[in-house]
């Protein structure tokens, strides 16, 4: 038996309606996937018995087919085939309006599905979308989503109240049994699971809503691995004997993001100037516990164009050298203006995350030294992302938090200038006209060499540009029990790839 925890419950066990990562994690337990990352970082299919490209025929020289086949002898955990048809649903939930479905990004390019036969699903795309692969019902990034049993949930309008998702039936390595909520999901190894039978017979899941007590709980053993431990636990769990610690590539970053859109911040000589107050070797090593490492793209490692050049650095008096050049003088309280427009803003941030207060802390420091003025204000987490909080609204100047990354080198929903939210994740106000042409390039074919070429011009505009500022590239801690064996973790927001062959 294995024994997890975290802090909290999911708040449900259908990944469509959740972008927790314990929802994530959890779903690695009782979902399958069309296609999933290894822990090399390389694609492989799951239910699909290959990742389609242009080389094997899987995708049509159009760009605007692509041919899914499926593993046969794929059953539900009722016993039921999994077949083309689930496919079929699958994408019909993700694009439903009556679902409250999160991360529809891919899906809405789809104009049809074809099944003919049970064994194959061809999807047919409204136009060429070459990052298609990387989100048809793949768990690489947030908003990752399993095939869900049409027999099960197709006659119902909606599935956002269905009692399935309290307890679901998936087709992965291990069936759900129960959930005492607040307390304990229980799971048992699935017999029909395609890949053979499951080296571990029970998964416990416990919710322990204090960081420490869940150390205390390892220490004594009543615990087997943390499903997200924290990272100012890292040097205790390291002083554990007999505990087994290790941090894992992670496609995931601490952003400062920047309001481009507000005076000041518009101007990108003050952008670069904020990238120079930043001491970032000083917060990986005493706010992450030297767990982060330095970033070096906006983009992971995992994708094409990847470019990996001088990081951001910290020099503080070229920062104050930039800003006197353009003309922004300190004040009597030390604060630069020019032309009536004052650098004072507010960083907002997540309340209850000790690591993101801190890190705030000092950057409110950092840019003291600049002449920047920085005043903290936090929010609740369900507050900060709602469509009417300071994010979304355009009502901030800099926010902190973390992401976990695209797996496609594609930015343009997120940095294009035609994806200003509500139209897009466009929530930093930036607009670059070349980098959109760079980026519509990268769109423009399916051939992965000519991709590369056109991200890697991207990326470096992007990075002189200062759209937000990477603070640092997080690495996934990992924190278990030293019998736990077979453990492998992709670099995904969904690590737990071959949970079925892990033993203990």
């Amino acid at each position: 038996m294995l024994r997890l925890a975290d802090i909290s419950d999911p708040d449900n066990l259908n990944e469509y309606l959740s972008t927790m990562d314990l929802a994530y994690f959890l779903s690695s337990l009782m979902y399958s996937y069309m296609v999933v990352a290894n822990d090399r970082g390389q694609l492989e299919g799951d239910l699909a018995t290959q990742v389609p490209t242009l080389r094997n025929g899987g995708i049509s020289a159009d760009g605007k087919t692509y041919v899914y086949h499926l593993r046969r002898g794929v059953r539900w955990q009722d016993g039921v085939p999994l077949t083309s048809g689930d496919v079929k649903f699958s994408w019909q939930a993700v694009v439903n309006p009556d679902n409250n479905t999160l991360h529809r990004e891919g899906y809405t390019e789809i104009s049809s599905i074809d099944t003919p036969d049970r064994y194959t699903a061809v999807v047919h795309l409204k136009r060429r979308y070459p990052p298609f692969v990387s989100k048809f019902f793949t768990p690489l990034q947030e908003g990752g989503k399993p095939i869900l049993p049409e027999h099960l949930l197709g006659r119902s309008k909606s599935i956002n109240q269905v009692p399935f998702n309290a307890a679901p039936v998936g087709s992965g390595p291990f069936r759900f049994v129960k959930w005492d909520r607040s307390r304990e999901i229980v799971f048992e190894r699935n017999p029909l699971y395609y890949r053979g039978v499951p080296k571990l017979q029970r998964v416990e899941f416990y919710v322990i809503p204090n960081d420490q007590t869940i150390l205390n709980e390892v220490r004594l053993h009543h615990i087997d691995l943390v499903a997200s431990p924290a990272v100012t636990q890292y040097e205790q769990y390291r002083g554990l004997s007999d505990v087994t610690t290790h941090l894992y590539p992670w496609n995931s970053q601490v952003l400062l993001i920047i309001n481009n859109s507000k005076p000041g911040l518009n101007d990108v000589r003050v952008r670069r100037a904020i990238t120079w107050a930043i001491n970032y070797d000083a917060l990986i090593a005493k706010l992450t516990h030297g767990t982060a490492q330095p970033a070096y793209d906006f983009i992971p490692p995992t994708a094409l164009g990847y470019t990996k050049g001088p990081p951001y650095s910290y020099d503080p008096a070229r920062a104050n050298a930039m800003l006197d050049a353009a003309g922004y003088r300190r004040g009597a309280d030390g604060v630069r203006a020019r032309a009536g427009v004052r650098l004072e803003f507010t960083l907002d941030s997540i309340s209850g995350s000790a690591s993101l207060r801190m890190t705030a802390v000092q950057l409110q420091q950092y840019f003291a030294a600049a002449g920047i003025r920085m005043n903290i204000k936090e929010y609740a987490y369900n507050d900060i992302f709602t469509p009417e909080g300071p994010i979304y609204s355009n009502k901030y100047d800099f926010a902190i938090y973390g992401v976990t990354l695209t797996w496609d080198p594609d930015m343009s929903f997120y940095i294009g200038c035609d994806f200003f939210y509500p139209r897009g994740e466009n929530v930093y106000r930036y607009c670059n006209k070349q980098v959109d042409g760079y980026e519509r390039a990268g769109l423009a074919t399916d051939d992965p060499a000519k991709r590369a070429e056109a991200y890697h011009s991207a990326e470096r505009l992007l990075w002189s540009t200062v759209p937000y500022v990477p603070i640092y590239e997080r690495r996934r801690i990992s924190i278990h029990s030293p019998d736990l064996r077979n453990l492998k973790i992709n670099p995904s927001s969904t690590p737990w790839y071959n949970i079925w062959q892990w033993d203990i």
